[in-house]
């Protein structure tokens, strides 16, 4: 369940690093350290991105606002 959480709800993006032809995701440093623990435990993340872009397209996305606090 935590796993799909994770998934569901981040920001992250997956990108190949060209060096080492390995998956490297980018974003949020706390985002990242969530979607390394989850690649280093074995967990196939860039299909299970790619399964949920397919599956569910961010429709919109609103910032946070500060003042309002969401």
């Amino acid at each position: 369940m935590i796993r799909e959480a994770i998934i569901s709800n981040t920001d992250v993006r997956i990108e190949v690093d060209d060096k080492n032809m390995t998956y490297v995701p980018r974003g949020s440093p706390f985002e990242v350290g969530m979607i390394k623990f989850l690649m280093d435990n074995g967990e196939d993340v860039p299909n299970q991105f790619v399964e949920r872009n397919r599956n569910c397209p961010k429709v919109v996305q609103l910032p946070f606002d500060q003042n309002l606090k969401r």
